[in-house]
């Protein structure tokens, strides 16, 4: 075991799907200096969030437990065995205020808010006065923010964030910024919305809030794109953003024993089911299948790409094997269908991914979503999001074929929808079965784990 401190940064940012980043294949817009960390880290091409809501995942993140465990079971939010030995040592700096207010903070040793909020257009006119400010828990002004008024949110949180933890790396060596993404204020320079755009297209809008539309049959094409163009300003200003962390962790000369993780929390639809923005809140592709891009410091000689499921209750166990080394493991949190994100480095062939990585879970509001290799499904018993006709809702669609899970083949492919749903019954089963303990922490024998491998029906695309 190295004497060496081992440390860690994990940015999560709402909003970004994987159609706005390089190396997901997104054409939106150029992110090099993401697409430059990926070719040096482990890219997880099936990253899927397991529900809808930002602070729902994170709560994922920070317990180690899968959404559905915790919602099966109200007790097993307050057994976040691990959240309690790693999180009183990290540091926790954001720019949403939902997050400081909503979340299970106190589990972080430091909290602080990075605060902006803008009333200008993005052209300059103004409409209100700008309040750019740094708040530590109590509310109280910590520092006066030297950066310029006009910096997009990413580069002030993300200054603000390595600034503050460059002083105090001894008492927390892990570092967690959270941003809106987004979420927030849309604050990219013009220019570079008009990066997107070639002669003849229409130009992009100025305006700084958040999309969100219905489409129906009337609305102007044109005017999606021009949202498009917007989003991936977004995705461009945090790819500038993201180089300064590393300039920094190696100005520290810590960038080869500092894990970074770089995740996306919750996706923007562009109009994939008929909706800009988060009006529907379905859980669709869009909205589900992030980015998730890991660097275990120095191990890796050249990237690689990790084709299996993962969701974000595996991200604590990664940073705490990670920071605490070779150390004696704790017990595990009651949720098993975790991985260690650091160590796995094999692009294995779909038959032989671990079995509770071939599906990929998601729920929220009357919603369930399953992703295995092949396929993805979700079923909906929402009144408000299925027809009045109808007890529920099913739709199904072939992957990768069909990305964005535009054509609905529930009908031609029963066999495999009857399959997929018994796999859905038996992994939320699994799942819960993993947390039943006994009050003295023992686990009864009934909640045994006995993971089934998918047939090879749903693992090879094969049309």
């Amino acid at each position: 075991m190295s004497d060496k401190p081992k440390y860690a940064v994990i940015v999560t940012v709402e909003g970004l799907g994987t159609n706005l980043v390089g190396c997901y294949g997104g054409a939106i817009a150029p992110t090099k200096n993401l697409d430059s960390f990926a070719c040096r880290s482990i890219v997880f091409d099936q990253f899927w969030s397991d529900t809808f809501r930002p602070i729902d995942i994170l709560e994922s993140m920070w317990t180690g437990l899968h959404f559905a465990v915790r919602s099966g079971n109200s007790s097993f939010a307050e057994s976040t065995i691990l959240s309690e030995s790693i999180l009183e040592r990290a540091m926790l700096i954001t720019d949403s205020i939902t997050i400081i207010e909503e979340s299970t903070r106190d589990d972080f040793g430091s909290v602080l808010l990075i605060e902006s909020q803008s009333d200008q257009s993005i052209d300059g006119s103004e409409s209100g006065d700008l309040d750019n400010s740094e708040y530590d828990l109590d509310g109280s002004n910590l520092e006066d923010n030297d950066a310029e008024d006009d910096q997009p949110q990413f580069t002030r949180l993300f200054q603000a964030a390595l600034g503050k933890w460059a002083t105090q790396l001894d008492e927390f060596p892990i570092l967690w910024i959270h941003s809106r993404g987004l979420n927030g204020t849309w604050d990219a320079p013009y220019e570079y919305r008009c990066v997107m755009c070639d002669e003849g297209d229409p130009e992009p809008p100025f305006d700084m809030t958040p999309a969100r539309l219905k489409m129906t049959d009337d609305t102007d094409p044109d005017e999606v794109f021009g949202l498009a163009c917007s989003l991936g300003a977004q995705s461009m200003v945090l790819d500038d953003a993201w180089a300064m962390i590393e300039e920094v962790l190696e100005e520290l000369g810590i960038a080869s024993d500092c894990l970074q993780i770089f995740a996306g929390v919750q996706g923007y639809p562009i109009g994939e089911h008929g909706f800009v923005g988060h009006i529907s809140e379905a859980l669709y592709a869009e909205t589900l299948h992030l980015p998730l891009i890991v660097r275990p410091g120095d191990q890796l000689d050249v990237g690689v790409r990790v084709p299996f499921m993962v969701q974000p209750n595996s991200i604590l166990m990664t940073i705490e094997n990670w920071v605490n080394g070779d150390m004696e493991p704790r017990e595990p949190t009651m949720d098993a269908a975790r991985t260690d994100l650091a160590k796995e480095t094999d692009a294995l062939p779909a038959e032989n991914w671990p079995i509770k990585n071939q599906l990929a879970y998601s729920c929220y509001h009357g919603q369930v979503h399953v992703a295995v290799p092949a396929w993805s499904c979700r079923w909906s018993t929402d009144p408000m999001l299925v027809d009045s006709e109808e007890n529920q809702r099913v739709e199904l669609f072939a992957t990768p074929d069909d990305r964005w899970q535009q054509n609905e083949v529930s009908q031609r492919a029963q066999a495999i929808l009857e399959e997929l749903t018994l796999h859905r019954d038996e992994w939320l089963h699994c799942c819960l079965a993993s947390g039943s303990t006994h009050t003295d922490g023992s686990t009864p024998e009934s909640a045994s784990i006995e993971w089934k491998p998918l047939s090879s029906e749903l693992t090879h695309p094969v049309r």
